[in-house]
């Protein structure tokens, strides 16, 4: 409020009591692995299994032999994985791809004559890049000409490099004065093509290049002159890079030419970039026969020896709550027990869950297989592991046909079920769109599985999740009562966060319980919480140290896993 000296009204407008909490979702999925396509280490939200198989490309069989009994090593997970979370209802998707220090991006260097011109290269690491195609040949008759971006002309002899100059609108002389600095552009009018310049103008002798300046316009040998002109397309080529049936096109008057083009700012080429070498100033050589199409190489996915760990550090700050490790068994659910923990600490503030999945049943009896799948290896209220694998289409295989997967990608098909839903629904008796399950358990075996804290899976009519339960051994077993928390936690947040820096005084701490009771509130009406205590408090010491005590009492709504019935019958 201004200093009041001069008589008037003053009006301090307080909205503190405006103050409402922000949405709130507990369903973001973050999945890491590897892939034939994609930047490495850096998080991309994706919305669509059709939009991962463009951002990742599509997956390589899971099988190396007609059998299918042998697992590829290093099979590629990332895609796979997205194929179940997206089958089974998530929306948002954050996905890593990681890989292995063999990781290499695929290129192909053109020449000139016997000397490099341009070395153009995929934009990401991955086979993907040896499937690219390149062609060069004379441009046709419906081809566009070559049109030269902003090349630097010497003022002291000021010549177009590319000739013949065809007149064209966007033809274009930039010169700007090194003793001035001001900057003067000829286009349009003021580009002429023969006779003497006015005042004002400048000509282009289309034959020679040469480059004429109105009588009285002084050029310095340091001033900046660049230039911007269509050439006669006999003095160009036609590049064509094709990835599929899918192509793009480029017609260019040298290799810089082309260069500029493939790494244009607003229009860059989709799959490349392009960078120069000692014969960039010259075109490049023309493909022989003129239809050949030569290939990217050198591309290499780098499966072996990615580090998933890394893929986890970097959806730490991700506003994700579901975590899958693509193709990781139970042998890496510490790791995902680890970053759960660092995520949902008050200093990171991205509370999530993870799910991990049991290996492949291999060679194992269905005795050794159970004994196996029993231990989940870790106790988490964070952590969820899934057995047995499931049967899915693999479309790698040509025809597709139905394989069987290990439990990690059933853990994929459980996160995309739970994403779908909200917090407070559960998993339990739902069912999961997969093709088959890898084992078969019997009733015994499905109990012992629930008491080791498994989430099992079993045929009944479908393929139906047997009990939604993390494998915490306390008051989180069930995967409703975490996420609710949860939930209330980023809604409490969210609600909490607009009165950092306000008064701490009885009327915005009053403000604070209102803003907050009216998300639990909502809570309570969606049935995630029977009922709540909420108290906002502040000793004088409190507020002194800045600090606002907010206490909350939830009791979270349980689902139900088994039905009494008593019957007397008379």
């Amino acid at each position: 409020m201004p200093e009041m000296i001069l008589p008037g009204v003053y009006i301090e407008t307080r909205a503190e009591a405006l103050i409402v909490p922000g949405r709130v979702t507990v369903g973001n999925v973050g999945v890491i692995g590897t892939a034939s396509k994609g930047k490495i280490g850096e998080p991309t939200l994706l919305s669509s299994y059709a939009e991962a198989q463009q951002q990742f490309g599509k997956y390589d069989s899971f099988y190396d032999d007609p059998a299918l009994t042998n697992p590829r090593a290093d099979s590629l997970t990332m895609t796979r994985a997205l194929e179940q979370i997206f089958g089974n209802g998530a929306t948002t998707v954050f996905a890593v791809r990681i890989a292995g220090s063999t990781a290499a991006k695929a290129s192909v260097t053109l020449k000139n004559g016997p000397d490099d011109c341009v070395t153009l290269t995929a934009k990401s690491e991955g086979v993907w890049g040896n499937d690219l195609q390149i062609n060069i040949v004379n441009p046709g008759p419906a081809d566009a000409a070559p049109f030269v971006e902003d090349e630097a002309v010497d003022p002291a002899a000021p010549t177009l490099a590319r000739r013949p100059v065809l007149q064209s609108a966007r033809n274009r002389i930039t010169h700007k004065s090194s003793v001035s600095g001001v900057t003067t552009n000829f286009s349009g009018g003021k580009i002429i093509y023969a006779g003497a310049p006015a005042a004002g103008q400048v000509k282009i002798d289309p034959a020679s290049g040469g480059l004429t300046f109105a009588a009285g316009f002084t050029l310095n040998p340091a001033d900046e002159l660049t230039a911007s002109y269509l050439v006669d397309k006999a003095q160009g080529v036609k590049v064509t890079l094709r990835l599929g049936a899918v192509e793009e096109t480029f017609t260019v008057a040298s290799g810089d030419d082309l260069i500029a083009d493939i790494n244009d700012v607003d229009t860059p080429s989709a799959w490349v970039v392009a960078t120069a070498k000692t014969a960039s100033a010259k075109l490049p050589n023309k493909s022989v026969p003129s239809d050949a199409f030569a290939a990217f190489s050198g591309g290499e996915n780098g499966e072996s020896g990615a580090d998933y760990a890394a893929g986890l550090e970097a959806l730490l700050n991700e506003d994700v709550q579901i975590i899958v490790a693509a193709g990781q068994d139970d042998s890496f659910s510490g790791e995902l027990h680890k970053h759960c923990q660092k995520a949902s600490t008050d200093l990171v503030k991205r509370d999530r869950i993870a799910l991990v999945g049991s290996a492949l049943k291999g060679g194992l009896t269905s005795d050794a297989f159970l004994d196996k799948v029993s231990n989940p290896g870790v106790a988490s209220d964070r952590v969820i592991f899934v057995a047995p694998g499931i049967k899915a289409n693999d479309t790698a295989l040509n025809p597709p046909k139905v394989v069987t997967l290990p439990g990690a990608y059933a853990a994929a098909a459980v996160a995309g079920l739970l994403a779908s839903f909200s917090a407070h629904i559960s998993p339990t008796n739902k069912s999961l769109g997969v093709s088959g399950l890898e084992e078969k358990f019997s009733a015994a075996q499905l109990t012992q599985l629930v008491k080791n804290r498994v989430l099992a899976l079993e045929e009944r009519k479908s393929f139906r999740i047997v009990k939604g339960i993390t494998t915490d051994e306390g008051a989180f077993t069930q995967i409703t009562t975490r996420r609710i928390v949860d939930f209330a936690k980023f809604g409490v947040r969210s609600a909490a966060a607009p009165y950092i820096g306000l008064l701490n005084n009885e009327r915005v701490r009053g403000a604070l319980r209102a803003t907050i009771n009216s998300f639990l509130t909502e809570m309570v009406e969606d049935e995630m919480l029977v009922s709540y205590e909420l108290s906002v408090t502040a000793t004088r010491d409190d507020e002194r140290k800045g600090i606002a005590k907010v206490t909350i009492v939830l009791r979270p709504t349980f689902s139900i896993d088994f039905i009494k019935v008593t019957m007397v019958l008379e």
